[in-house]
């Protein structure tokens, strides 16, 4: 997608939940694609930034194997 920024929070084999930063229209969505739909919400900024940062934080932890 042309100047905005999707970043995956969660994939499995049935799909994805996605957050995109909309450089374009400077807004922020949330969104759930299955293999049946897609369905897209609208966030905010500060809601945004909260997921970014758990994010952020969760990919730095090390788990036992």
């Amino acid at each position: 997608m042309y100047g905005a920024t999707i970043t995956a929070l969660l994939e499995t084999t049935e799909g994805a939940l996605t957050v995109v930063k909309d450089e374009v229209t400077n807004s922020y969505s949330i969104g759930l694609r299955t293999v049946n739909k897609l369905e897209w919400k609208n966030i905010s900024e500060q809601l945004y930034l909260l997921l970014m940062s758990e994010l952020k934080e969760q990919e730095g932890m090390r788990f036992p194997s």
